[in-house]
């Protein structure tokens, strides 16, 4: 499990530099593996409406071939309470807020983070 863990935070981390090009944010909700997601991409680059609803909009690609499904909206800010925040991943002008995470599922993001070049903080 912990091995899908990590190809899973790494699998989003990668799905940033596209939605670090939004205006807006990216709420992702969802499963794999018994674990929930519950994570949001925000920027504050601008995109056009058209191309960031194209890639925030409906199941996140990659996920049912791993057996999980997650679903993507746009909403106009990250939710507060997050359990912690990847900022600057693969130097995107980016922040990944992480919701309802277990302390090891959280330290395995927060690894992923890092190895990104990213900044962990807890809020």
């Amino acid at each position: 499990m912990p091995r899908l863990r990590l190809s899973f935070a790494v699998l989003l981390i990668a799905a940033v530099p596209t939605l670090a090009q939004a205006k807006s944010a990216c709420l992702i909700q969802g499963q794999i593996g018994g674990m929930v997601i519950n994570e949001c991409t925000e920027t504050d680059q601008n995109l056009p409406d058209d191309q960031l609803k194209q890639q925030c909009n409906g199941k996140v690609p990659g996920l049912e071939e791993v057996g999980g499904h997650a679903d993507a909206r746009i909403v106009a800010a990250c939710p507060g309470g997050a359990d912690g925040v990847c900022e600057a991943p693969m130097g995107a002008q980016a922040r990944i807020y992480y919701y309802k995470r277990a302390p090891e599922a959280l330290a395995t993001v927060q690894s992923a983070c890092e190895a990104q070049r990213g900044k962990w903080v807890k809020p």
